[in-house]
């Protein structure tokens, strides 16, 4: 007599429902996450899991340490998009200083998660063989069509040069600097990069 057998949509219905469970479940830790630090605690892995309402073995396979999980939720905050802050044929050099601004407070909103990102981000690197870059970029989002808007005005080499220029005037290891080594506030911070 044979087995029945189930059909591969069954199975594969059921897999797409696993995996869709298993986003929900990580977005659920990333948002707990996220209100529990924007209510200004310093929560832990289990904190997060309480609030996301799933056990803390759960939410340990997600995110093995509060170290990882902050991590993806300063990641995971969204930048707004550059059409809301320039637009081509617009002036360039106020764009670059709405980007920068734009993409500082973002991150300061969250200054334990961007000490945390940073130092994410260079264990990453040091546990690299290759050494290659392996950060999101995502300031050049904003700095490239800006500068490539100035195409008719400068040439390829110092496009290319006023890019490498600005990556380093917004972003992680701009505001490091000028909060932990130049010991200015939130507030100058905003103003040095803008």
């Amino acid at each position: 007599m044979a087995t029945p057998k189930s059909s591969p949509s069954i199975r594969d219905g059921d897999a797409q429902v696993r995996a869709n469970q298993k986003l929900r479940t990580r977005q659920a830790l990333i948002d707990a996450a996220v209100a529990l630090r924007d209510e200004g605690h310093n929560p832990s892995v289990a904190q997060v899991a309480e609030r996301a309402r799933v056990s803390r073995a759960t939410a340990y396979r997600y995110f093995p340490s509060m170290e990882a999980l902050i991590s993806e939720t300063a990641a995971d905050r969204e930048m707004p998009p550059l059409e809301r802050l320039w637009r081509p044929g617009g002036d360039p050099v106020k764009g670059i200083g709405l980007a920068a601004n734009a993409l500082n407070t973002l991150l300061l909103d969250d200054e334990i998660g961007l000490h945390v990102m940073e130092r994410s981000f260079m264990t990453v690197w040091l546990d690299s063989e290759a050494h290659e870059p392996l950060r999101p970029g995502r300031r050049m989002s904003y700095i490239e069509p800006i500068v490539d808007s100035l195409k008719d005005v400068l040439s390829p080499r110092a496009r290319k040069r006023l890019k490498q220029a600005l990556s380093i005037v917004m972003g992680t290891e701009a505001l490091i600097a000028v909060r932990d080594i130049s010991r200015a506030s939130i507030e100058e911070s905003l103003d040095a990069a803008a």
